[in-house]
């Protein structure tokens, strides 16, 4: 087995592609288990940004790294720029914890949260040097299989995915993946796990005789978890901590596909929520928590959970946000309690602006009491809040919505004089709702509605974006074609389609070609309604709700008729409640009055905001996977890691409250460094010893960082004022004096020709090593002009695009501040 180490055998190329720390790995809370005998590579199907932004990934990542003897490592999907690379060096896909190539583990399992990923799947397939096709895999193949929320419709993917399986992981997966292994340790081959794999009721595949069935973990409310996620290195789309305070939900909007497949509705208790709040940020360093579920606003006594979280949380500068609310649970104080530390952005989901229709949906939201709301919101410093609209609904099949939506925004913009910004799509009728049976808007159709809305509404006041048709159109076809999809979107791969959920690389020749020659009636197969005895493609998968139930609230829709919540005494008969599955709901009012009681008394909350402040000067090694982190990066590894090593930080006021995190000079991306100089504020500490602060800084902070960072000294300044003058220390930045560097090049002959190009450059001391003649070492110094010699601009300036690191490793072996005697003492890290 051959493992690729991607910081060294990719170095060069790694700096030649746009996010490098995407393909390294090395985050802090990765899990290795070298003696595993079996192994799961786990892919979200997209840029690792997205991927690692996917709450079922972590959860997976943690359950089966910690609850069973397999191991589980993480693939994502490259982008165009790194996927050159790998096509160009003959390199299979590796996983980001070993660098074991993909095609090595022993199943890929792709977690699929969205229908325009699929071209992805193939994408991962094809670059791990899998067959496409499952009926041409050899038979030390990896076993490929998958789940999720867009993938309950498995049968366009029926040719390339071994197996699918449907709904949650927590209580099953993990048994079925134990089982897998032990198949493997008794000898068995690819061909015994995939027999045991398609007897599971849980798992979907291709000429599967008998239906298939929804998992469902019935302790969700009941779990406790600690949580021990990943914290990816850079940046993410949701770059944030995430604690699921209820799975399902209680509305049951009927275009909504989530409700359905998280029913039944659960919640957690909120002394389980205030847990696991707790042991996100002291085990991942997150200062923003999302509150996380479908409509978060519907948890019961939610005003008590936010009130509870701000006591004990707003002193560190922790913030929460939900990701979604309804209007009808929207109020002032709770959104007021959620912005105590960072304003969060209003969102109104309206869909559809009139009231039957929205009453067809099963959702209100109504234009006064949104204005209502965005007023008084006004008087509290909003500014600005964001609309989301469905253009072709059920009812609209021979109406035209849009004059609806024009007046509705025109009246909340003309009462509210606030900035709107307007989402538009087109609603594609998902399968398994009561909207399974109806038409989806054609695209040509489409985008004249979207053309007459945007013309109308002028861009002084609105701001309107909208997702293309098209690409709805082609989200519509996956998630409710057949087999002629599942060629379709082999076919558009093979063409070059790939990324397709991002605007900049969809490629909308390619799929139109694809669709023209794949044999599908778009009008019919995909956009008209279908009869109730129609047989559709998902015929087969029960999400454990009721053919009849959704008959009647598709019919319940046209006369506006509403459903109530789901209860823990609700008579719907909808089916997800029975087989063992149950609500759970927090109803009884004396445990949540004792629970808050609890917290009330609760000591050592720590919220009081210390007044006596102290910098802590500190220099710290960036080498190895570290490399590939840009500035920004390291700014927010530092910010995360000092929260895990439960150091107080003093923060900056304002709208978003940062830590005072100063360095003295970035280094430049891909430069490896042994001497970095930076300095953080911390709010007094009476349980620390001042002279011992330094080593307990390092030895705490050392076990926070990730892989390729380390703390090498620290020291305590007094205080923040300088002795000698009573004003504050100068910042590190002002006394960053220049860098002594070690230059390997690739040859004599370049160092030759580096040398002679800064032999007698103002602020350099160029000097050859007397033992190895490609290598130079190099000082760099302010002149009198005040400029310091930036070494990555001067190379790439004097050797062009070609040069970047494809001829000299960089490595920075110290950094040199300098000072005036009167402040001398006040800082300890200075060479002169």
């Amino acid at each position: 087995m051959i493992n690729i180490k991607p910081e060294i055998d990719l170095r060069k190329e790694l700096l030649r592609v746009k996010i490098p720390g995407r393909y390294v790995g090395g985050e802090f809370g990765i899990m290795e288990k070298p003696g595993a005998s079996f192994s799961v590579a786990l892919c979200f199907p997209d840029l690792y940004e997205i991927g690692m932004s996917n709450q079922a990934v972590k959860i997976l990542y943690e359950t089966i790294n910690f609850e069973t003897s397999v191991s589980c490592e993480r693939v994502f999907c490259p982008a165009p720029d790194f996927e050159k690379i790998l096509v160009e060096k003959n390199i299979p896909l590796y996983t980001l914890e070993t660098g074991k190539y993909v095609k090595e583990h022993d199943i890929l399992a792709f977690t699929v949260g969205y229908e325009l990923s699929a071209t992805n799947i193939l994408k991962i397939l094809d670059l791990s040097k899998i067959e496409l096709e499952n009926t041409e895999r050899s038979k030390n193949a990896p076993i490929v299989i998958a789940g999720g929320p867009a993938i309950t419709n498995p049968l366009p993917f029926g040719d390339f995915i071994d197996a699918v399986y449907i709904g949650e992981a927590e209580e099953y997966f993990n048994e079925e993946i134990e089982k897998y292994s032990r198949i493997k340790s008794a000898g068995g081959s690819r061909e015994d796990l995939l027999e045991e794999i398609k007897k599971s009721k849980y798992f979907w595949a291709k000429n599967k005789n008998e239906n298939v069935k929804k998992a469902v973990w019935n302790g969700f409310s009941l779990s406790k978890k600690e949580q021990k996620l990943i914290v990816p290195s850079i940046a993410t789309v949701q770059d944030h901590g995430v604690v699921e305070i209820m799975r399902g939900c209680p509305n049951g909007c009927r275009f909504c596909h989530a409700g359905i497949f998280y029913r039944p509705f659960r919640e957690k208790n909120i002394e389980t929520v205030v847990e696991e709040v707790d042991s996100i940020i002291k085990n991942c360093g997150y200062r923003e928590i999302t509150l996380s579920s479908l409509s978060s606003g519907d948890y019961s006594h939610i005003a008590e959970l936010i009130k509870i979280l701000n006591k004990k949380y707003s002193g560190k500068k922790i913030s929460f946000s939900f990701p979604s609310i309804r209007v009808n649970s929207f109020t002032l104080p709770l959104i007021s309690e959620i912005s105590k530390v960072r304003k969060s952005g209003l969102t109104f989901a309206v869909e559809t602006p009139d009231i039957k229709h929205q009453r067809g949906l099963n959702k209100e939201a109504p234009v006064d009491r949104i204005i209502e709301i965005l007023k008084e919101a006004k008087k509290m410093g909003w500014n600005k809040a964001k609309f989301y609209f469905m253009l072709g609904l059920p009812f609209f099949e021979n109406e035209d919505e849009t004059d609806e939506i024009i007046n509705f925004l025109r009246k909340v913009g003309r009462e509210t004089k606030m900035q709107l910004n307007i989402n538009i799509g087109t609603f594609i009728p998902k399968p398994h709702t009561p909207f399974q049976w109806s038409f989806q808007l054609v695209e040509e159709k489409a985008y004249e509605k979207i053309i007459k809305i945007k013309r109308a509404l002028p861009d002084k006041f609105f701001k309107v974006g909208y997702q293309s048709p098209f690409m709805s159109l082609i989200e519509g076809i996956i998630s409710r074609g057949d087999e002629k999809a599942g060629k379709l979107i082999l076919n558009a791969y093979k063409k070059g389609a790939g990324l397709d959920a991002w605007e900049e690389y969809f490629k909308r020749d390619v799929w139109r070609t694809a669709i023209e020659e794949s044999g599908i009636d778009i009008e019919n197969d995909i956009c008209s309604n279908k009869y109730y005895e129609t047989k559709l493609p998902w015929d087969d998968v029960n999400l454990n709700v009721g053919m009849a139930f959704l008959k009647e609230e598709y019919e319940k829709a046209f006369s506006g008729e509403m459903t109530s919540a789901c209860s823990n005494d609700c008579e719907h008969l909808c089916g997800a409640c029975g087989n063992g599955n149950s609500i759970f709901k927090n109803e009884n009012d004396k445990e949540i009055e004792k629970i808050l009681k609890e917290f009330e008394v609760k000591k050592g909350d720590d919220t009081e905001v210390r007044s006596v402040k102290q910098k802590i000067l500190f220099s710290f090694i960036k080498k190895g996977k570290a490399a590939f982190l840009s500035h920004i990066n390291v700014m927010n590894v530092f910010e995360r890691a000092f929260i895990r090593a439960g150091v107080d930080l003093n923060y900056t006021t304002g709208f978003n409250p940062k830590p005072k995190l100063e360095f003295a000079n970035p280094i430049t991306l891909g430069f490896e460094s042994e001497d970095e100089i930076a300095s953080i504020e911390i709010l007094e500490d009476e349980k620390i010893c001042i002279d011992d602060l330094g080593n307990y800084f390092i030895e705490k902070l050392n076990k926070a960082l990730p892989s390729g960072i380390k703390v090498t000294k620290a020291k305590l300044i007094k205080s923040i004022l300088c002795e000698a003058t009573g004003k504050k220390v100068p910042s590190l930045m002002s006394t960053y004096n220049g860098g002594i560097y070690k230059i390997t090049c690739s040859n004599s002959f370049t160092a030759e020709k580096l040398y002679a190009n800064l032999e007698n450059k103002s602020g350099v001391n160029i000097e050859r090593d007397s033992e190895k003649n490609n290598i130079l070492n190099l000082k760099t110094w302010k002149t009198e002009s005040g400029n310091i010699l930036n070494l990555f601009k001067f190379l790439k300036d004097e050797y062009g695009e070609e040069y970047p690191f494809d001829n000299y490793a960089v490595t920075r072996k110290a950094t040199v501040c300098t000072m005036s005697d009167d402040i001398r003492n006040d800082y300890f890290l200075c060479y002169d």
